[in-house]
């Protein structure tokens, strides 16, 4: 039951945090990893929105990724506010 409690806590955080522009990591397999920039964009019941900035002016189709609170509490994603 811990986790649930860690869980909601996590939720509770990102949906204090909507609109916050963020850094975040994530794992993409072995020894692979990709970090950009986005702002939390919503949160689910489920999972978390962050529409990612783009690497450069050429992309002009926004770009939406989504995660599950759960992969933050195993450390797939790390997400750090920009101030």
């Amino acid at each position: 039951m811990d986790n649930k409690k860690e869980l909601d806590k996590i939720k509770s955080d990102l949906e204090d945090n909507i609109g916050s522009k963020i850094k975040f990591a994530s794992k993409r397999g072995r020894k692979k990893r990709t970090v950009r920039n986005g702002v939390i964009e919503g949160t689910y019941a489920n999972v978390f929105v962050i529409k990612v900035d783009s690497l450069n002016e050429e992309e002009t189709a926004e770009r939406r990724v989504s995660y599950t609170y759960a992969d933050i509490l195993t450390k797939n994603v790390e997400l750090a506010l920009c101030k």
